[in-house]
């Protein structure tokens, strides 16, 4: 490859030679004390001698190869990136050159071309092992697939090599692994760790590591080791989070307190101690850290917003308005400003204001929350029709809203019992727009609501032949044939697809263990009412177990199931009306 760089090379020195003797009579004119000779010589140099072809430090490419290296080169000079990259892989898995490789990674790495990438990184590690560029790009390459047991092996020798490796990207980047994957990573850094025992990234990477495993005193004891030279903000994030996720908030209080003592202009200190104390109900202190950081930024929206939300918390809804109508003035985060003052007004009955700052709230996340405020004030004022038509005209002006905008007043006509009104909306929307899951769905269970089982029936059934997998679908369906049916074994059927789908499912362990009742297989019943309380407690599934064990005669568990779940959900209609019905027995 170096014979190619230096090919290239001599290439662009004749154009820059070139270039100087087009210029050479203004020099002269110009500067009029050189000679005629000196000025041939400025432009003419002495030639050098050239080393020998057998003294250049390079690899020898066949013809071909050669060839091919020059049309990506020229391919490359020339804009057209695709072919330079296409023959440089090829030329990098049929050379093995370490410089074509490094020459196609970089390429593909700017390009985005990401598996291209990975395969030449690679290569280039494997053939240029001494090369920390080679090491760092097949690392980022291996993080980037979430290969991190290949990646480290990478960054080792990175640090092996005497390279800056960042082993905090792994550690980060371990949240989204599974337990087994995570273990080897740590087992990994633990290994690292005997040979550079003080090594600040590496101890923090087994720190994060640790505290994403659950063994959270351990992971304090190692931040502890950290802190004691130095405060890093990040390691003192971990150690907030692991007194936290101990329940230690006083021991988290006192550590922040000191650390601030240290570092009393730390702002990203002062907003993760306000944080801290906003999340543990300490409104006052947090309100104090958060009022530091305004005075200092006082266009900060996301500390603006913080202090309204804790004046709301506060009942100081003035206080509230102040911040909010800041951040309208700085538009710093004003969607989220009007909606809050929309909501405060709407809280104080002052609806045309209310209105008027929903109506401000812009495209974002607030957007669908406050059309469905707007209407359901007009509804609640008697104003159905201008309810539904200011909807109507918000669709329209938002075509790409549309479905959404449909399940918000399909929501508001629902719940305030508009029956023929619901269906007549849901059905016009489905019939331009008939293969729409979302809205069959929502039909389906509307069904449900208003005792239209033939509905409900109906729409599951669409949604299963469009999506034959949908294992929401083949649940719901099922459960409610084996609730309000006598239908139990199609319901079966349905339920145990939907539970092959997905097994872990509470809500469906929970209809497998109703529908077993209503085929009068209890023992089997219990088992699976007893695995979906376990993992989700729903007072749903307590109604369940508890008639199922009731049935069985153990009447006293029964009772202690209900009770339990009557702590969690004490208005619980389900929950009442079954210890009404078996109590009066």
């Amino acid at each position: 490859m170096k014979l190619l760089n230096n090919i290239m090379a001599s290439f662009c020195g004749l154009l820059l030679l070139q270039g100087c003797a087009s210029t050479s009579p203004d020099v002269e004119e110009e500067v009029g004390l050189i000679s005629e000779a000196e000025v041939t010589e400025l432009v003419q140099p002495t030639p050098k001698a050239q080393p020998r072809p057998e003294n250049y430090p390079a690899a020898r490419f066949e013809k071909e190869t050669l060839y091919q290296l020059l049309v990506a080169e020229v391919a490359g000079y020339r804009g057209q990136y695709d072919t330079a990259l296409k023959k440089y892989v090829e030329m990098t898995i049929k050379s093995r050159d370490p410089g074509v490789a490094a020459r196609a990674t970089r390429l593909a790495s700017y390009l985005k071309r990401y598996p291209e990438a990975l395969q030449t990184a690679q290569i280039w590690a494997e053939e240029e092992p001494n090369s920390l560029d080679a090491h760092r790009h097949a690392a980022d390459q291996f993080m980037r697939i979430g290969d991190l047991e290949s990646a480290i092996l990478h960054m080792e020798a990175v640090k092996r090599l005497g390279g800056l490796a960042n082993f905090d990207v792994f550690a980060y980047r371990a949240a989204n692994l599974d337990d087994e994957s995570r273990a080897t990573l740590l087992d990994a850094i633990s290994r690292m760790l005997e040979d550079y025992a003080q090594d600040e990234q590496l101890l923090f990477s087994k720190a994060v590591l640790l505290e994403q495993s659950g063994r959270l005193e351990e992971a304090l004891a190692l931040t502890n080791i950290l802190l004691e030279d130095k405060k890093n903000i990040n390691v003192i994030i971990l150690k907030v989070n692991a007194l936290r996720d101990l329940h230690r908030a006083e021991d988290a209080v006192k550590f922040l307190d000191d650390a601030l003592e240290e570092l009393p202009d730390n702002r990203r200190l002062r907003l993760i101690y306000a944080r801290f104390l906003f999340e543990t109900d300490r409104l006052n202190a947090a309100r104090t850290q958060y009022e530091w950081v305004l005075d200092r930024s006082p266009s900060d929206g996301d500390v603006l917003f913080a202090l309204a939300l804790i004046a709301m918390e506060q009942k100081k809804d003035e206080s509230a308005k102040k911040y909010l109508n800041q951040m309208i003035r700085w538009n710093r985060r004003a969607s989220e400003a009007h909606f809050y003052l929309g909501s405060i007004a709407e809280k104080d009955k002052d609806y045309p204001i209310a209105i008027r700052e929903y109506k401000q709230v812009g495209n974002g996340y607030e957007f669908l929350p406050a059309q469905a405020r707007i209407g359901s004030m007009m509804i609640d004022q008697g104003r159905l029709k201008e309810a539904r038509d200011y909807l109507e005209r918000i669709r329209a002006e938002n075509p790409g809203r549309y479905r959404q905008l449909i399940m918000v007043e399909a929501q508001l006509l629902s719940e305030r019992g508009f029956e023929k009104e619901v269906f007549s909306l849901l059905d016009e929307a489905l019939a331009v727009d008939s293969d729409n899951v979302d809205l069959l769905y929502f039909r389906a269970m509307t069904g449900e609501k208003f005792d239209r089982l033939d509905i409900l029936e109906r729409d599951l059934r669409e949604i299963i032949r469009l999506e034959p997998n949908n294992a929401d679908a083949l649940n719901a369906l099922g459960y409610s044939l084996t609730d309000q049916t006598s239908r139990h074994k199609e319901a079966l059927v349905l339920i145990q697809k939907a539970l092959t789908i997905k097994p872990n499912e509470a809500a469906f362990i929970d209809s497998m263990g109703w529908v077993l009742y209503r085929l009068e297989k209890l023992e089997e019943a219990v088992k699976f009412l007893r695995q979906a309380l376990d993992m989700f407690a729903n007072d749903e599934v307590a109604a369940h177990l508890g008639e199922v064990l009731w049935n069985l005669g153990e009447k006293l568990e029964a009772g202690r199931v209900w009770e339990k779940a009557l702590e969690l959900k004490p208005d619980s209609e389900i929950l009442n009306a079954v210890i009404i019905r078996f109590g009066s027995q």
